[in-house]
């Protein structure tokens, strides 16, 4: 704002008296007091200038009050506008540093619709639309910093449950191998007490011959001596054949307790180095930024998307190839088709000639899409896996390990979605390969498909016949289910974010409004539906291919 001092009256100061001003002359670029003030609006030379009262003046910001309109190069009133420059000068500015200019402007003519000008209203509105933006990102941020919190959380309880469920699983392990150590002690104890207590009897029984020894010595009869002589060597041998068995059948072997820990669980201790990872995951901003150009853009490409009724298409062309599951479309206009019965890969030009066919390597590929020119992304059912393949070289350049059974898949701004039975849809970075389930649905079926359009996520469940929609975050936004979609398969989304739905249960192509209320039959059998499974989108020109198992058909609008 301009200084809260007190404005003393320019012309009084000239005069060497000193008053207060009530007034303020921008033109004249000094205060004027009430005296002063009617010598100034009754002199020819002034008497049209735009007066403010000091009050209003003070409240306009010292970058703006200090404008003045006096050259402070040569104490002259700035008279000209150079449009070259952009600049506005005196006269004598104008002589010397713009003599060679073209288009100098009276400098009255430029300003005089200064504060009517649309520039002004555009400026205006620009503020409003910053402090807007500025309130939006602050909403969003601070929503963005709500859920890294919530997720800190929930992910630091994922993680101590994972080490609860380790150490419990390692302490049931532990058990089970101290019980396996206690049984065997009390096994080699048993044996080991068992063969005491047989020798035990067996030295009683030679301390009793012994003593029966000692008293033939001395008083048995030469006819007793010589009878019980052979009495006690037949009961020796038998002490001596026990003692010759124990060797033979080991039971004076040595024994030791012994252990082994398993081999992956001394790998934990080697080779595993960390618990997991934790990484940040960028995508599309959710906040939307209006700016005064976005604002004339949207009014002047603005058009009414026709409603879902007034959609026509029209058959254009077959493909004559069978068993096809996957379709997609390059951004060089090339059709890719994947051949789900040759396991195959099939590379057409816009006229629809085959340019390239490429083996696969694993059996039972089902869908297909575009990374970028020269390189797809192909879903393998049985396998668990995605492939990224090169088109041109016909290479496998990575692949992605998938959870279960894979279908339906599609790229977008470097990540790629795809279905996965039972589990739902995931979500992999290309740049990081940690791939991670963005909507849970454990109820997703077998030949699931799923699409995306700018800022939401499609993808159909045959065997509840529903299509649902997402957010990019994975929030459902809504869930459609009708008689007219029966075992739904391939999706894929239009320019006006129209989405169509292939009906394989009734032979069908199904077009339902983006908001996922109106639907209606696009294509019937009589159109060349039979048995379809893919569907693609060509959104520069505008056509849809539907991969019919019989045979891919190309549609267009009318």
């Amino acid at each position: 704002m301009a200084s809260s001092s007190t404005v003393t009256c320019g012309v009084c100061d000239s005069q060497h008296t000193t008053s207060n001003a009530g007034y303020w002359c921008p033109e004249c670029d000094e205060g004027l007091c009430f005296q002063c003030l009617k010598y100034h609006n009754a002199s020819k030379a002034s008497r049209n200038h735009d007066v403010i009262s000091v009050d209003n003046y003070k409240q306009l910001p010292p970058s703006i009050a200090n404008i003045s309109p006096y050259c402070s190069l040569h104490d002259r009133k700035f008279q000209n506008y150079c449009p070259q420059h952009e600049s506005i000068g005196c006269p004598l500015c104008i002589q010397s540093n713009h003599a060679n200019c073209v288009g100098i402007l009276s400098l009255e003519n430029v300003i005089q619709t200064a504060k009517t000008s649309a520039l002004l209203e555009s400026l205006d509105q620009n503020l409003r639309d910053n402090k807007i933006n500025a309130e939006r990102i602050e909403k969003d941020r601070k929503h963005n910093l709500t859920e890294i919190k919530k997720q800190r959380q929930k992910f630091h309880d994922d993680i101590k449950q994972v080490r609860r469920q380790i150490n419990e699983h390692l302490d049931s392990l532990e058990q089970l191998l101290l019980k396996d150590l206690y049984a065997a002690e009390e096994k080699v104890i048993s044996q080991i007490e068992d063969l005491l207590e047989k020798l035990t009897k067996h030295t009683e029984l030679l301390a009793v011959l012994q003593s029966n020894m000692s008293a033939i010595k001395e008083y048995a009869s030469n006819l007793q001596a010589f009878l019980g002589s052979k009495m006690i060597e037949k009961e020796t041998k038998k002490h001596e054949l026990f003692m010759q068995s124990l060797f033979e059948d080991g039971s004076l072997q040595k024994v030791d307790l012994n252990y082994e820990i398993a081999d992956k669980i001394s790998d934990v201790l080697s080779t595993v180095t960390s618990f997991g990872s934790i990484y940040k995951e960028t995508s599309s901003p959710l906040v939307e930024i209006q700016t005064e150009k976005v604002k004339q853009a949207q009014i002047g490409s603005f058009h009414r998307a026709p409603p879902i009724n007034d959609l026509k298409m029209t058959f254009t062309g077959k493909l004559e190839f069978t068993g096809v599951t996957g379709c997609s479309f390059s951004s060089t206009e090339d059709t890719i088709l994947v051949d789900y019965a040759k396991r195959r890969l099939l590379v057409l030009n816009g006229y629809g000639t085959l340019k390239n066919d490429i083996l696969l390597s694993n059996q039972y590929p089902v869908d297909v899409t575009c990374i970028d020119d020269k390189t797809v992304a192909v879903s393998f059912q049985y396998s668990n896996q995605i492939q990224i393949i090169n088109i041109l070289t016909k290479t496998i350049e990575k692949w992605i390990k998938a959870t279960n059974y894979c279908y339906g898949i599609c790229y977008i701004d470097g990540h790629l979605f795809y279905c996965v039975a039972c589990t739902g849809i995931q979500k992999v970075k290309l740049s990081d390969h940690c791939p991670y389930t963005l909507v849970k649905d454990d109820t997703l079926s077998n030949w699931s498909f799923v699409t995306t359009s700018k800022d939401k996520i499609f993808y159909t469940n045959n065997k509840y016949f529903t299509v649902t929609c997402c957010s990019l975050t994975g929030q459902k936004l809504w869930k459609y289910k009708d008689q007219s979609v029966h075992y739904p398969l391939g999706i894929a989304v239009d320019n006006e974010s129209n989405v169509y739905i292939a009906s394989k249960g009734n032979n069908s192509i199904i077009v339902l409004s983006s908001d996922g209320k109106p639907a209606r039959k696009l294509l019937v059998h009589d159109d060349g539906i039979c048995k379809p499974y893919g569907l693609a989108f060509n959104v520069t020109k505008e056509k849809l291919i539907v991969a019919n198992y019989d045979g891919p058909s190309l549609y267009g609008f009318y």
